[in-house]
């Protein structure tokens, strides 16, 4: 049975996502986590963006989902695009899951150690197969 876990997908007028330095998994990965009994998708999203970020966000949209598998666990990943409201500054609020946030520059995430979907969402983008709208 595969995990369902659902998150945001931010992404900066500089084309960088804001990612977390996962310590367990030694890479960057996107905020989010799993769907609790009850919520939907996008609220799983937004609730896991304030806590792990501790900001508000607003849902733009559906970018879609990914399957992967991680020390033999198998996940559904579901993004949602989010925007940071209110000009809220993220920050770590998880410091016994996440060591740092980081801007990856999407054009160089090959460069980092990054999770599963988090390569796949940057490939799929420069490869133009993810349009999203220009962020400011």
């Amino acid at each position: 049975m595969r995990i369902q876990l659902s998150g945001c997908v931010i992404i900066n007028d500089k084309e960088e996502l804001l990612l977390l330095w996962k310590k367990k998994h030694q890479h960057y990965e996107f905020p989010g986590g799993k769907v609790e009994s009850g919520e939907t998708l996008k609220q799983a999203a937004i609730r896991e963006c304030k806590e792990e970020l501790g900001v508000d966000v607003k849902i733009i949209k559906y970018i879609g989902y990914e399957n992967f598998e991680i020390d033999g666990k198998s996940f559904q990943s579901y993004k949602y695009l989010g925007v940071i409201e209110n000009n809220q500054i993220p920050k770590v609020n998880e410091p016994d899951k996440f060591e740092k946030l980081f801007w990856l520059p999407i054009k160089e995430y090959r460069n980092y150690s990054c999770a599963p979907n988090v390569k796949s969402f940057c490939q799929k983008y420069i490869d133009g197969k993810i349009e999203l709208p220009h962020l400011k």
